[in-house]
């Protein structure tokens, strides 16, 4: 998926990087908080210069033309409510070819403001770990008017395997995604504290 010029000169992206700026090459896991259907492109805005694969849902290829527009834009078809061995082994597989893939953990759009991040799933830990690839967190601020400037929050990358050792427990697995939920919630907070001023304009 590729982001269009001019969805930049409307949104004007600019991205934070309160730790410094991470890897962005090799194999990546992006995980992202999810606030409207046109998060991927925002998310590939960030990342300009890969390729981006994201997970989509089925719904959304419903029908050949779909499925073909979908495929074309390296997505990854996913059933949300019945995760399937084959998707989680798609993404591993593309995760080993060096690419990059995003996942939006949360599961849904959560679009209510003023609310925190939502749960994450913990299937995107064990992703990282099965390809070796490092998760780099990254927030979506929400916009108050159509024509303010699009802001978002890139953490650093963790290493999972780090956070799980060589052969993960469902404990471990389940305490390394609140981990990343909080260094999310970290992003958010940072936003709040140290941009929303500057997003007004």
């Amino acid at each position: 998926m590729t982001g269009a010029i001019p969805g930049l000169l409307w949104l004007r992206p600019k991205v934070h990087y309160p730790y410094g700026k991470p890897n962005k090459k090799g194999a990546v896991l992006v995980l992202s908080n999810h606030r409207t259907m046109i998060d991927p492109i925002l998310v590939q805005m960030a990342f300009p210069f890969r390729r981006m694969n994201s997970i989509a849902t089925k719904d959304l290829f419903s029908s050949p033309a779909k499925e073909r527009f979908f495929t074309l834009m390296h997505c990854i078809k996913i059933d949300k409510n019945n995760f399937s061995t084959s998707s989680f082994h798609e993404i591993v597989k593309r995760l080993g070819e060096k690419k990059l893939v995003v996942i939006f953990p949360e599961g849904e759009v959560h679009v209510k403001s003023g609310e925190e991040i939502l749960a994450f799933k913990s299937g995107a830990v064990l992703m990282a770990h099965r390809a070796g690839a490092p998760v780099i967190p990254l927030y979506v601020a929400e916009k108050k008017k159509w024509y303010h400037r699009q802001h978002m929050v890139m953490g650093q990358a963790v290493d999972v395997r780090e956070l799980l050792g060589k052969i993960p427990t469902v404990d471990a697995i389940s305490a390394a995604s609140v981990t990343l939920r909080e260094k999310e919630l970290e992003l958010q907070a940072y936003y709040e504290n140290q941009c929303r001023k500057e997003a007004k304009g």
